[in-house]
């Protein structure tokens, strides 16, 4: 007698993003850094004589019209993302969850029992062959995931590149943990679902024992990493000759 898929698949673990405490930490005090720097250059021109800031009335005024329009942009992102920025991303029994820890606030739920088929999205191009798909961005590090979801009795498509949306929280050190707990949710809780075959590829995960090939994506990730300084000292060189 045959074992069902979901018999022969490893056992389910819920998971809780650990993030990236270091890099967050850099990347947060940079755009701390860009608000001040904008907001004083402001003040700046606002209140020393053109004298002393050696421009003329017209150059004065362009140079203050661009940061505040700088300042207004960061202003409305902030207000825009106010009630959308999380930290933390748990996979559980229940499907993922989106929580804020630093107001406790839970930012958005989506259960397995959520997931749809993509046949009941409206396509305004050709639909894709698989329910949940990977796209990676121009010029992005990280690829996002889609998958159709319904939500107040809209179907939608959802994305999530299993990074936090805090401006303190950008990076998971546990990323690829978490990608493979989502799609072994997906076996487990919903089998009807469809998954590219390409996302076990990208991120080296086995698709019958899901364990993370973790040299091979270190070897990549050294070779992607050498490459990026080598091309990083070609254009230093041909910049200085």
């Amino acid at each position: 007698m045959q074992n069902s898929p979901q018999e022969s698949l490893p056992p389910f673990r819920s998971i809780s993003s650990k993030p990236m405490r270091f890099l967050n930490l850099i990347l947060g005090s940079f755009w701390v850094f860009l608000t001040l720097f904008f907001l004083t250059g402001l003040i700046f021109l606002l209140t020393i004589s053109l004298n002393e800031t050696r421009l003329d009335e017209a150059g004065t005024i362009v140079l203050s019209l661009v940061f505040s329009i700088i300042l207004l942009g960061i202003a409305i992102l902030l207000i825009y993302s106010k009630n959308k920025m999380f930290t933390t991303t748990i996979i559980d029994e229940k499907g993922i969850r989106y929580l804020n820890k630093f107001n406790g606030r839970i930012v958005k739920e989506i259960p397995w029992n959520s997931f749809v088929k993509r046949e009941k999205l409206k396509h305004y191009f050709e639909p894709q062959k698989y329910d949940v798909t990977s796209v990676r961005p121009s010029k992005s590090f990280y690829d996002q995931f889609y998958w159709p979801v319904m939500i107040d009795g809209k179907v939608i498509a959802h994305n999530d590149a299993f990074l936090g949306r805090h401006f303190f929280v950008m990076l998971y050190a546990n990323r690829a943990e978490l990608i493979r707990t989502f799609l072994l949710g997906i076996k487990h809780y919903r089998p009807d679902i469809t998954i590219d075959p390409i996302i076990y590829t990208d991120h080296y995960i086995n698709p019958k024992t899901f364990t993370i090939d973790k040299k091979q994506r270190l070897k990549v990730e050294i070779i992607g990493g050498l490459l990026c300084i080598l091309i990083f000292a070609l254009l230093c060189y041909f910049i200085v000759e």
